[in-house]
């Protein structure tokens, strides 16, 4: 094989793994069928149409960060003209979530220590809570309903999170670094009256915390 030959062949092999690396394979324990609708590995400029305002976040070496947009009560105060929802800590939200999905997410909390309520993970608005306990693994809390442990998770801060979802209203999968179960439910639901049919997940960090984001998926599934 001569010299432009194997040239060529490189070049096609690096422009399929470009091409199928934006289409990962859809893999699924609750759904047979599922359409990618969202997939960022943040190379580029962020997609507002999933996270909503740039203000606060930063695209940079392939990850995505999440910080406070202010650095002080007073400065919050006399920018916003309301002493409440200050921005003092990193707030994340992931729109558009479908009703029946499938998530792969990597993502980490990097703070200090855990905090009062934080971080939290909030699949649907307030609906299903996803945390990290104290003594190690994860807890999953449906709202007016029952909590679930998986200790054996190593969910914890200043870690990397590999975090899978799978959920219709009734059942949710969700695994941590491999770790979890399907849990089947009538309170499993991110349907909140209030969010006026826009589901969302949102992330909070507390005090001295910023969220990173390394690579999502999101399928809209049947």
């Amino acid at each position: 094989m001569n010299t432009s030959t194997k040239f060529y062949i490189t070049l096609f092999l690096l422009f399929s793994i470009k091409i199928f690396g934006d289409n990962p394979e859809f893999k699924s324990e609750l759904f047979e069928k599922g359409r990618l609708i969202y997939s960022d590995d943040f190379d580029g400029e962020l997609n507002r149409e999933f996270w909503g305002q740039a203000k606060g976040k930063k695209i940079k070496d392939g990850i995505l960060t999440v910080g406070p947009l202010f650095k002080s009560k007073e400065e919050a105060m006399k920018a916003l003209k309301r002493d409440h929802h200050l921005g003092l800590e990193p707030v994340a939200h992931i729109n558009r979530i479908p009703e029946k999905f499938v998530m792969h997410l990597r993502y980490q909390f990097a703070k200090p220590e855990l905090t009062p309520g934080r971080p939290s993970f909030q699949i649907g608005h307030h609906m299903i809570n996803l945390g990290i306990v104290k003594d190690g693994g994860h807890r999953v809390k449906l709202l007016d309903g029952p909590s679930f442990f998986e200790p054996e998770s190593d969910m914890a801060l200043n870690k990397w999170i590999g975090l899978v979802i799978e959920y219709e209203r009734g059942k949710i999968r969700l695994l941590v670094n491999g770790h979890g179960n399907t849990y089947e439910h009538e309170k499993v639901t991110i349907i909140n009256p209030k969010a006026n049919g826009k589901h969302r997940f949102t992330l909070k960090g507390g005090p001295e915390c910023i969220i990173l984001f390394d690579s999502v998926r999101l399928w809209d599934c049947e």
